[in-house]
């Protein structure tokens, strides 16, 4: 298997975003910022169990999974002040 996914992966992933962008005007900052961590830590996952070039390959198999599901963690604990206004 090649160690570059097809076009096809890239294709959903950036439609993936948009729709997350979406998800910010059509529900809340709150449950976009949720999916999103939700999207990273299932991401991670199928990082971590699929051979290279299912998905994106950035590093080493434990980096990659180790940075998903950090940041993951971080936006679903981050996601609670994410509609908080700001006060000039």
């Amino acid at each position: 298997m090649e160690r570059v996914p097809r076009d096809g992966t890239y294709i959903f992933l950036a439609g993936w975003v948009i729709l997350i962008t979406g998800l910010t005007f059509a529900a809340s900052a709150v449950v976009s910022m949720r999916v999103l961590a939700a999207s990273l830590l299932v991401f991670g996952l199928l990082r971590a169990f699929l051979p290279a070039g299912a998905v994106p390959v950035i590093r080493s198999r434990f980096f990659d999974v180790a940075s998903y599901c950090a940041l993951a963690l971080a936006l679903a604990y981050l996601s609670g002040w994410a509609d908080v206004a700001l006060r000039s």
